[in-house]
């Protein structure tokens, strides 16, 4: 197999740890299932091929027996800071490209802590969803809620971050409309009179959320950012129709969005295909290959990275682990990540696809250049 244990990653979507590590079994347990019912984790999470691979691995790092207690003794062990240092140290990650919206910030390392104590760069998304949550609870006028979200996205990189993401998916689904000012005017009175009436929102007002993202992306088009959208798979609240990647087919064929990076995050699964074969016609768009969320088994991510390589090229494809709350995560997807781009190019030598020399050109496009192009790092 390809050797590409020493070659440095950069990890394009993934999130802060939590700064409180110490957990017990079913806390774990819960952070490896993208399931809304706790049931999951109690009785069904220990029986996926996933975490079974995970607990090894965290056994052997740990050098402790291979069960769950003694995992959690073994890693309780160790501070929360001693865990990022040790576990993205052995990981040779070069950057972290982090979604620092989620989890709760006031839960979590900040960005510039996780570097700090990891030893690694560390780079910042703007969530636009919680951007637009935060001003509609603010503000109950709609131009001063445009004017101040217009002022934020248009100076992205003097406010510290390097490119958008959007969980529109999440929401209301992929296929952002255009709408009028006074529909989305409307649907701006409607989330605030729910944000008035919970203290909160949790924003989910089309007509509003479109409206916005079109500003974002006139402007990101005019600074030549990238903007990453939630495909595919993910998260529970996710309606997979309207997370098909095609369904952003009226948004990728606006000429005058063709200098905005757009960035298919979870490799679209299961609609890796398509979303493969969307990077390789739109030539501003970009396909990431997650290796820890969706929690799918070795076969598997075999086989998504099989379909994207052999589709889109691989200055369209940029690794990452989308790892959130435990550093196991971004660890993990590193180490794997390698293995399985390794042994997919190798079939490709041994099928006389590309030479090794290639191979190694692909892999380092994939885990570490096409990202640092992207993001202009």
């Amino acid at each position: 197999m390809l050797d590409l244990s020493t070659m440095p990653v950069v990890d394009n979507h993934c999130h802060p740890v939590l700064t409180n590590q110490r957990m017990d079994v079913l806390q774990l347990r819960r952070h490896f299932t993208e399931a809304n019912a706790a049931s999951l984790a109690e009785r069904h999470v220990p029986n996926t091929v996933y975490y079974l691979w995970m607990i090894r691995q965290m056994a052997s790092f740990y050098n402790c027996a291979c069960n769950e207690d003694a995992v959690i003794a073994a890693r309780s062990s160790v501070s929360a800071n001693g865990l990022l240092e040790r576990l993205v140290g052995e990981a040779a990650i070069d950057t972290l490209v982090l979604d620092a919206a989620y989890p709760a910030p006031e839960e979590c390392y900040t960005p510039e802590h996780m570097s700090a104590v990891a030893g690694c760069r560390t780079v910042k998304l703007l969530r636009l969803e919680t951007l637009m949550q935060r001003l509609v609870v603010a503000y109950d006028d709609f131009d001063e809620v445009i004017a101040r979200f217009t002022e934020h996205v248009s100076t992205l990189r003097e406010k510290g971050y390097c490119a958008f993401k959007s969980i529109v998916a999440y929401r209301t689904g992929l296929d952002v409309a255009e709408w009028s000012k006074d529909e989305a005017a409307l649907s701006f009175a409607e989330a605030r009179a729910e944000a008035v009436r919970k203290g909160q929102l949790r924003i989910a007002h089309k007509p509003l959320i479109d409206y916005l993202l079109h500003i974002t992306f006139a402007s990101a088009a005019e600074q030549q950012v990238a903007v990453q959208f939630h495909t595919g798979y993910g998260d529970g609240s996710v309606n997979m129709l309207l997370g098909n990647p095609l369904q952003l087919r009226a948004v990728l064929e606006r000429h005058d969005y063709r200098t905005m990076p757009i960035v298919l995050l979870h490799e679209s699964y299961p609609y890796t295909q398509l979303g493969a074969y969307l990077a390789t016609i739109y030539p501003h768009v970009y396909f990431d290959l997650s290796y820890t969320i969706p929690f799918v088994d070795k076969l598997e991510m075999l086989a998504f990275t099989r379909q994207a390589l052999s589709v889109a090229p691989a200055s369209k494809l940029m690794y990452s682990s989308d790892g959130i709350y435990v550093p196991e995560m971004h660890w993990a997807a590193a180490l794997r990540g390698r293995q399985v781009i390794g042994q997919v190019l190798q079939e490709m030598i041994d099928a006389d696809e590309m030479d090794q020399e290639q191979a190694y050109y692909l892999a380092h496009l994939v885990l570490h250049d096409t990202a640092y192009s992207v993001y202009k790092l």
